[in-house]
This record gives structure tokens, sequence and C-alpha cells, in this order.
């Protein structure tokens, strides 16, 4: 039986398409597969996903997340409203899903619910995600009615104790108690938005919990919770936090006693073909992999978003990742070809 969230859920993002959007959407996708079968490619229709980084600050210190480990080498800072004004304004009229989270913590930034209510008054549908440590009452009022669709709240352990063994500096206790006040918002104000999505990222610190994350997403009276797979930056020679399950480890050990991606073999990135990512400095970028911006796409002496996206430096990227996925070392470790990284409880 499907659930009521999952039909309000899904007929928000019904009532954000548009006859162009559709258009649009059907275009990339022809586009892809002729340029599969053909072997070379027609790149047709404009960008239907998009990725706005509103900070790449973070309050948390996870150990593989370079904003947290201090191993970015972009500036610290947050996105302008005249940047982000200006990439909704040229990206509304064919975007079907925005996300406002890159790399840092987006609820860090001053202006997060006006730049979600600018989105959505665009009828765009607008997620983000979130380590939930800014979720107070206040906060939480405002997220509702900004019109915000969904919302993905991190939660990688049940206890504190497992807890802060990735999300260094995090507090258990906080995180539970914004959801409650999240919860709270909505049926104060009578809104069934955003959707709450409770992530649980496993690792070998918390595998053993995933049952008990499942009664508390059920206590929480929360429908919706996803389990995903980790990303390890450096994977090759294992790592401690790579979960014992099969299931939930992205990498597996080959005949020479490494590790490797448990991914297809040959396939062509859709993630480059159909999205883009905007960084804290206004940069177009490849895709969420590319976390120092180093292939932006952005060419000085112009600002229009769908013609960089478009324009040589953009091609040259889609046409050397679909020769090999080793020309770029963000390729490495993309999530691209694997048969799954999320699993849905």
């Amino acid at each position: 039986m499907i659930k009521r969230e999952t039909i309000i859920y899904a007929f928000a993002f019904v009532k954000t398409l548009t006859a162009k959007k559709i258009y649009n959407s059907l275009l990339l996708r022809f586009s892809y597969w002729w340029s599969v079968i053909i072997k070379n490619q027609y790149h047709w229709g404009y960008m239907e996903n998009l990725s706005i980084e509103p900070t790449n600050l973070c309050n948390l210190k996870c150990p593989e997340c370079p904003s947290g480990n201090n191993s970015m080498t972009r500036s610290r800072m947050f996105l302008s409203e005249e940047n982000y004004r200006k990439t909704i304004n040229q990206t509304f009229r064919h975007l079907v899903y925005l996300q406002l989270y890159f790399q840092g913590e987006p609820f860090m930034h001053p202006k997060i619910t006006d730049y979600i209510k600018y989105a959505v008054n665009k009828n765009i549908f607008t997620s983000t995600s979130t380590n939930g440590h800014f979720l107070s009452p206040e906060s939480c009022n405002k997220i509702v009615n900004s019109g915000l669709h969904q919302i993905i709240i991190s939660i990688d352990g049940t206890t504190q104790k497992t807890y802060e063994k990735y999300r260094v500096g995090g507090s258990f206790v906080k995180v539970i108690s914004g959801i409650k006040n999240l919860q709270k918002a909505k049926l104060e104000n009578k809104k069934h938005h955003p959707h709450i999505v409770i992530q649980f990222v496993v690792f070998s610190t918390n595998e053993h919990q995933i049952q008990e994350i499942k009664r508390l997403a059920k206590e929480l009276g929360i429908s919706d919770l996803r389990l995903k797979s980790a990303q390890i930056e450096n994977y090759k020679d294992g790592n401690a936090l790579m979960p014992k399950n099969p299931k939930f480890n992205r990498y597996k050990k080959n005949k020479n006693e490494n590790y490797t991606l448990q991914r297809k073999r040959n396939f062509k990135c859709f993630r480059v073909w159909n999205g883009s990512v905007i960084s804290a400095n206004g940069n177009l970028l490849p895709c969420c992999f590319d976390k120092n911006g180093s292939f932006k796409y952005t060419e000085q002496n112009n600002t229009n978003i769908n013609q960089q996206w478009k324009n040589k430096s953009a091609k040259l990227f889609r046409k050397n990742v679909w020769q090999s996925e080793n020309n770029y070392n963000i390729c490495k470790n993309c999530t691209e070809g694997l048969r799954q990284t999320w699993f849905k409880q």
C-alpha cells in the first residue's frame, strides 16, 4: 500500500513540472542514448538537476568530508545573493530539481530560508541536506514557511557514543530535538512540507545499529529512512570505517588484496549529462565530486550559466569522461555506475 506521505511528496513534485521542463528532460535523455548508440556525443537540452552550495563552512569535523577535515583547498565563504538569484533566474524554466547543498552545512548561511523561498516561488522542486544542528523552533518555522519540499537529515548513530565517532563535534540529542522541532512546526503551521528524510550512512562504527535506527525513525514519526553506503576517500588499502556487511560497502577486495569501487564497466556518465554544481564562489562545476572546484566550466566575461554549461571546456570534460572514467581523479570514487548507494527502508 502506498503511504500517504509518498503521495503528497509525489504530488508536490508533479506540481512543479511544466511542458518545457518535461520536453527538456526528454531531449536530454534522447540525446544521451543516441550518443551512446552512435558512440559520438550530441548533447541536447539544458541542465535539469542543479546543486547549489550556500556555504562550504561546517560546524562538524567529519573525517571523510573535505569541509570537516580541512582538506578543502577552496576559500571558505558564503554564496552571495547576487550569484544565487542570477543562477535561479537563468535556470528555473528548465530546472526540475534543486539541491541546496554541496559541501558544508547550508543552515549556517544567514539567508538560507530566503534562498529556499526564492527557488520555490520560481516553481522549482527544492531539497536540502543538513546535519540537523540548526533546527531550533524559530528556524523550523522559517523552514516550513519557506515552502521547502524536502530536507535530508543525517543521523549516523543511535547513541551519542556511536554518533560522534563520525559526526565529530556533533550532538545526537540536538539532532533528535531538531527533528521534533520540525515536526511540530509542520503541525502548527498546518503544512505537509518539507518531506523529512532520515539518512543513515553505514560505517563499521554503526552498522550494528541498523535495526535501532529503524525503531528510532518509527518513534519520531518519520516514514522515509534511507541507509546510504559511505564514500571513503582513501579506500585502496582498506579503511577502518568500511562496514563489514558487503551490501553497504561500495568497495570490494580484489585479487591483489586492494580495494576497488564496485561499479559497472564502460558505463557512460549521466551525471555530467543532465546536471551541474554551483560552488559558493559562483563557479559552475561538472558534478558534486569536484569538491575542490578543480574542473570549473566558468569563463570570464560569460555570466550566462546555460552558455557555460555548453562551452568548450564542458564539452571536452564530458567527452573525456565518456572515453575513460580514469581521465579525471574526481571520477575514480564517483557513484556513477554503482548498482546501489541508497537503501530505502
